[in-house]
């Protein structure tokens, strides 16, 4: 008599304990799937905040680029009457605020490109101390402005462009 009843109270229960874990399994499923589309729908949310970010940094990336190039960085600092080593200080010192100025906008960007970046202004004002340092100590601002246009069109590679360049392929990731 115990064994009937047992047998009868399993046939309820077995029933019961499996439709309790497959319902498990689905509500487990579902909700998986619902957090996955929350996560999906926030990361689509913050690239949509980021991505103007991103673009407006390299943006103004290839602005600093394009202004500490020497030939903008000399036709906008030079002034008559300038000696060398003061046109020398105020180019050195252009470059550098410039750079500063811009500094935050390497979180927008991979640091390969910031060392890039960072390595075509150092080359610059190498290029500029070095010219400083081959004209005369009575020499013009013109003088100086002359040499270092001279020298930087001896560049093999330009690491001003070289900058740009890989900034465009950045930009280009980003599609």
């Amino acid at each position: 008599m115990v064994i009937p009843m047992i047998f009868q109270v399993l046939t309820y229960l077995l029933p019961a304990v499996i439709l309790f874990f497959i319902a498990r399994m689905i509500v487990l499923a579902y909700l998986r799937n619902e957090n996955l589309k929350r996560e999906s729908e926030l990361k689509k949310g913050n690239r949509e905040i980021i991505l103007p970010l991103r673009l407006q940094a390299y943006e103004r990336l290839i602005l600093l680029l394009e202004r500490m190039s020497p030939q903008q960085s000399v036709s906008r600092n030079l002034q008559q009457g300038m000696s060398a080593l003061q046109f020398q200080i105020i180019l050195t010192q252009s470059i550098r605020e410039e750079y500063e100025h811009n500094a935050a906008q390497q979180v927008y960007i991979s640091t390969h490109c910031w060392a890039l970046i960072r390595s075509a202004k150092e080359e610059i004002i190498r290029l500029i101390n070095t010219a400083s340092a081959e004209t005369d100590s009575k020499a013009s601002a013109n003088e100086l402005a002359q040499l270092i246009i001279s020298k930087s069109s001896d560049w093999d590679k330009n690491p001003i462009q070289s900058a740009i360049e890989q900034l465009k392929a950045e930009i280009a990731e980003l599609y």
